[in-house]
This record gives C-alpha cells, structure tokens and sequence, in this order.
C-alpha cells in the first residue's frame, strides 16, 4: 500500500470524479466516516477515510460538497464495502441519499461468528488478526475545524487502514467454519434494521408511555412528529429541543393553555416558552381526534411470574451453546430475545411467528438446545464452577423429564 499521504486530501470535484473511479474498478473497498452529531439534527459529516488495496484516501466533504458519485458507488451493488461497526455510518449514508448499501461486509459482526467477542473495537480486532497495534490519540478531535493536522489525517485512516486485511482473516474463518452464508445472512439483516427504522418505531420508544391514556399517547404521538419535523427544520438534535420525559409528561398533563404548560417543571426555559403555542396546537389536534381513532398501547405480554428465573436458566444454556459452538453471546441475542422464545414455545410454537432464537444460524446454534431445555428433554449441570462457562447441556431420560434437573 502506498505512503499515507503521498498524495493531499481530496478536496475537489475532480479528485473526487479520479477517486471513485478507482473505487469502482477495485470493486471493493474500506469505508469509515468522522463526523460531529451533537449539535445538529442531522450528523454534519466531517471527513470520509477510504483504503482499496494499493491505495488510502481522505476525502473532505466540507470542500467537496456534492458527494452523489461518491454515495453512487457505496450503493452500487457490484462493489462491496467493508466497515467495522457500521451503524452510525450506514445511517449518515441514508440521510444523504434514502437507502443504504446493498453489500456490506461488517468486520465486527463477521467476528463474532468465529470465535471473537462482539462488540470488539477496530483495534482490538486488528490486534487479534494481525498482531498489528493501532495507535490512538486524536478520540477528541474536533473534525469541523479547517486545516486538519497530518497526526489527525494519520489517526483517521488508521480506521481504514487494516480493514481489507481483518476482513480477509475472518473471510478464510468464515469459510473455514462452514458460516460465510451465516455472514451474509447476518448483514442482510443488520442492513435491513436501518433501512426500514420506521417513524411509529420513534415515537413507541419514547420511556413512560405506558403511563398515558390512548388520549395521552395520541398527544406523545404528535408531539412527537412535531419534535421531529422542527428539529428538521432548525438542524437542532432532536432531544435538545424537548426531551423524552418532558414530552410524555405534557402529554400525559395535557395542558389547556399556556399557564398550565407553563406550571411543568423545567418548561420555563426561552427555547421551550417559544414553542408553546406549537405546543399547545398539537394537544388541541390531538384531542380532537375521535375515541375510535386514538392508538392503542403495544401488547404487554401476560408473563407468568416464573419468567425471570427461566430466562436466568436460558441465559447460561445460551452461554454454553455458544462457547461451544464458537459464536459471540452477544451477537446472538439478548434477554428480550430468551423472553420471546419462552413465549413462543408456551403459544405452543406456531410456524408464523418463529422467534429470532429459532431462525436462520442462531436456530443451529442455539435455538434447538434452548428448546430441548424448555421441554425438559435437556437439563443443566454444573461441571466446573472455575470455568468460564461453568455448565454443561445434559439429556434427560424420558422416565425423568420435568424434573428439577438444574
């Protein structure tokens, strides 16, 4: 690979045209992104760092400001893109063009279906493939500021800089294992998350709703959309211009007028009295909806009082699973994720509704083993109390099954 700097930042239309060219040829390349979030709605893009095998770039988005052939070829379904940990850039990726990248290949997802850690930093990762140490040193950067320094320049692509040959590495594990199809399977899902984040998603996930009336989540709701749309408007973040708590609670206070807005705690700030006649209209929109036409709280599931102590009992057969199947816990699944299954298999397992544990590669993992445990075919013994993963997965007689067997 080329010296790092051998040739300047790519500051122009042209030696971005020159750059994308070469991306398209090489047919696939690395990709990071620094970028500030803190003070606007949409993350301001900062810097773009990109590594094909015999070449590192740069690319300032502040100077080059039509970045469309540049998103072309991200999105070109004949060119792959490896990335380590790419949410937040796949997500800047659909702000600037709607969509997200048909081919990513995520360095840090593929690692946890061969044995590493998940999550596990870029520089973990590095360290554990290649021996290599990636040096730090510049975590604070403010990347708006102009002209960026060569330390600065050298710390951003060192996120590029051992990406290709970490994902060789895992690629030959993968394959090695038998999982290069488990890797794809598992991009596509983590693509398809943020290309179809939907709005109702934004709202539902707002803490406290299940203290309002349908009435009061009809005002969360639209205050809600209003938050979002003005923040848009003003390229504020969002929970600047009216935070999660305050928001339910003037939507469950729903107040008539500005004096009872006002009487909330912490509304008697400038940027927040202004909105109030927003405020206000929302709630009046709301209430006039009809009762018939008002949402309905999400389904709470019935769960007996037992479900705590079955899911403690999942989490270490999970565990156990996994160490010996070689895959990352923490990829796997989560505690919502045992909870779903225990509820699926209490709904006497219908076909449509396959819980996450018991599809696709967490199925061969996992899914089978924690069911044979919920159907009592399958008990849990300690084996080594030092170990890492202290149980083993025993099977049970049939003269024995439904006992306590822990």
């Amino acid at each position: 690979m080329a010296e790092d700097l051998a040739e300047p930042l790519i500051a122009t239309p042209a030696g971005l045209d020159e750059l994308v060219a070469h991306l398209r040829s090489s047919g696939r390349f690395a990709f990071d992104t620094e970028f500030v979030s803190e003070e606007t709605f949409e993350p301001q893009l900062c810097l773009i760092q990109i590594a094909t095998r015999d070449r590192l770039a740069v690319v300032d988005p502040i100077a080059v400001r039509e970045l469309r052939p540049f998103w072309d070829v991200v999105n070109d379904p004949a060119v792959e893109v490896v990335m380590h940990a790419a949410g937040e850039d796949l997500r800047i990726c659909r702000f600037q063009t709607g969509t997200v990248p048909a081919r990513v290949f995520d360095v840090q997802i593929a690692a946890g279906l061969v044995g590493f850690g998940y999550p596990l930093s870029l520089g973990n990762l590095v360290y554990q493939c290649l021996r290599t140490t990636v040096a730090g040193g510049e975590t604070r950067t403010d990347w708006r500021r102009r002209p960026l320094s060569t330390p600065q320049l050298r710390y951003a692509l060192d996120d590029v800089r051992y990406l290709l040959p970490v994902a060789d590495d895992i690629r030959d594990r993968l394959a090695g294992l038998g999982r290069s199809e488990w890797a794809e399977d598992e991009f596509v899902r983590f693509v398809s998350a943020i290309q179809n984040r939907t709005d109702e998603e934004r709202w539902r996930r707002l803490p406290g709703l299940h203290q309002l009336s349908r009435r009061g989540l009809e005002v969360a709701r639209r205050l809600s959309e209003w938050r979002f749309e003005e923040a848009r408007r003003s390229n504020r973040p969002i929970r600047q211009l009216l935070r999660d708590d305050l928001l339910v609670a003037i939507a469950k206070r729903q107040p008539l007028n500005r004096r009872d807005l006002e009487l909330l705690r912490e509304f008697n700030r400038p940027h927040l009295l202004s909105k109030g006649p927003d405020i206000l209209r929302v709630i009046a929109e709301a209430q006039a909806v009809p009762a018939e036409a008002l949402p309905e709280h999400a389904d709470k599931p019935d769960d007996g009082p037992g479900l705590s102590m079955v899911v403690n009992l999942l989490s270490a057969a999970l565990a156990r699973c996994c160490a010996q199947n070689k895959v990352a816990v923490g990829l796997v699944g989560a505690v919502a994720d045992l909870k779903d299954l225990v509820r699926w298999h209490t709904e006497g397992r219908p076909e449509s509704r396959r819980p996450t544990l018991a599809r696709g590669w967490r199925d061969i993992v996992c899914g089978e083993p924690l069911l044979d445990v919920l159907s009592g075919r399958c008990a849990l013994r300690v084996v080594d109390p030092q170990a890492e993963v202290p149980v083993a997965l025993v099977p049970m007689p049939e003269d024995r099954r439904f006992e306590d067997a822990v």
